[in-house]
């Protein structure tokens, strides 16, 4: 009986993570902070914790010390909070302050919706298995126009904005080394999906002069691989967990409808990242975690490439339209520089049927405000403290129900633009989640 459940879960779950995008919002730059609702309830750490199928798509070792057969299945609300500001009072025509609106993937207002699910099998020293996770994104939606509202002339009328979402398949393999030792492995498969609007006013920085690979494109789709490397390992009795992960470039095919838009004629890879994680075991009923993350965003030219007006005394372009414009291997880009993560996270067993658990998570915003944060008000990825809350609650010996919450305070960035005087933007975020998790 279960076998058939298991089945129908499966089939409506691969369902649900096609027709529903991932989120448009990420916290830790254009990342979420974990994967699965054991891992967001605990700030994100997932290195050395072998909550479920899902923490494979930190470490694809941890896959190797779940116990028998598992499924997991489960989604998240959230909601993200952003507004920008733009221009000086006295100048142009004046400051301007606009909310950024959710677009039509909202499930309501300023709500999305993120699913996730996994399942692994074990053979004795071999485990594989799967997880379909949405990665992040970026995202933004300003009506008016919050650019064209500080150019004299420019339509207001419209609105302008960007939406990216990244969802990953990831088939994984685990091995178990000894009794205390694995390794494991997974094969990326990415899906991007991106759209932008009412960027009209750029078209003067690509070389065609036109909006026809910058904006208003509707949503173009880029797809590529990637790979995870992972060890994880058990030490002092199994009280101390270590573990490391190598995450490569998700290098995907180039977004043409947007080749004048980003850097490399439309070509936005997944950032990489290096991670280490340690977790010890105080009591019995005790544990606490520790995740450090590497996000190389300096790595993809379309994220780090400085934006306009930095170059000498202030010149639009670095060294010049012929290598800088919208959409060249140099081309302008958001100036992003790499992040580091930090997760912490404490797990206690209440008693045989309730577990819960706390977290918090902390990484600088990877937006550089000294410089500019024009093109970032599209992105505006300015959260860096997070604290998060979960639970499960064991039903019987092969089904539990895990539940998250996790909120990222508000920050704000401010500094120089190249248009419109000094610009301003701030975001905070809102993540209730739950889960279930199954033996077979």
């Amino acid at each position: 009986m279960i076998n058939k459940n298991l089945k129908l879960v499966t089939a409506l779950g691969c369902a649900l993570g096609i027709a529903t995008p991932a989120s448009v919002f990420a916290t830790n730059g254009m990342f979420m902070i974990g994967y699965g609702n054991k891992s967001r309830g605990m700030g994100g750490v997932g290195i050395t914790m072998t909550h479920d199928t899902l923490a494979s798509a930190a470490n694809p070792a941890t896959m190797a010390f779940i116990k028998g057969n598992q499924f997991d299945i489960g989604g998240d609300i959230f909601k993200a909070n952003a507004e920008a500001s733009l221009g000086e009072d006295g100048v142009y025509l004046g400051r301007v302050t606009v909310e950024s609106k959710p677009d039509h993937m909202a499930l309501a207002d300023g709500l999305y919706m993120m699913p996730s699910l996994g399942a692994s099998w074990n053979k004795g020293d071999l485990s594989y298995g799967f997880t379909m996770v949405p990665v992040g994104g970026g995202g933004s939606r300003y009506e008016p126009n919050i650019y064209n509202s500080v150019i004299t002339g420019a339509p207001t009328d419209e609105k302008m904005g960007v939406s990216l979402m990244v969802m990953n398949i990831n088939p994984t393999i685990a091995y178990k080394l000894d009794e205390n030792n694995s390794v494991g492995a997974t094969l990326i498969i990415g899906a991007q999906v991106f759209k932008s609007y009412g960027l009209s006013y750029f078209q003067t920085f690509t070389e065609s002069d036109s909006p026809d690979h910058l904006t208003d494109q509707g949503a173009d789709i880029a797809y590529g691989a990637g790979i995870r490397l992972g060890w994880m390992g058990k030490f002092m009795e199994n009280k101390l967990s270590l573990g490391a992960e190598f995450t490569s470039q998700t290098y995907m095919s180039k977004f043409d409808d947007y080749s004048e838009l980003f850097a490399g004629q439309g070509e936005l890879n997944t950032p990489g990242n290096i991670g280490l994680g340690a977790s010890y075991q105080f009591m019995d009923d005790l544990t606490v975690a520790l995740d450090i993350n590497y996000i190389m965003y300096e790595d993809i030219p379309a994220i780090a490439n400085l934006g306009p007006g930095q170059g000498t005394d202030g010149a639009l372009y670095i060294t010049g339209p012929e290598t800088n414009q919208l959409g060249l291997d140099e081309g302008l880009g958001f100036g992003w520089g790499n992040q580091t993560v930090i997760k912490l996270g404490v797990v206690y067993a209440y008693d045989t049927r309730w577990t819960l658990r706390g977290g918090w998570n902390y990484a600088k915003s990877p937006i550089h405000e000294e410089r500019d944060i024009l093109f970032s008000m599209v992105a505006p990825a300015t959260t860096e403290h997070h604290l998060t809350l979960g639970a499960t609650y064991q039903y019987d010996k092969d089904i539990e129900l895990n539940f998250s919450y996790g909120h990222a305070f508000e920050n704000t960035q401010w500094g120089p633009t190249y248009i419109g005087g000094s610009g301003e933007i701030s975001m905070s975020t809102d993540a209730l989640g739950a889960s279930l998790s199954m033996k077979f």
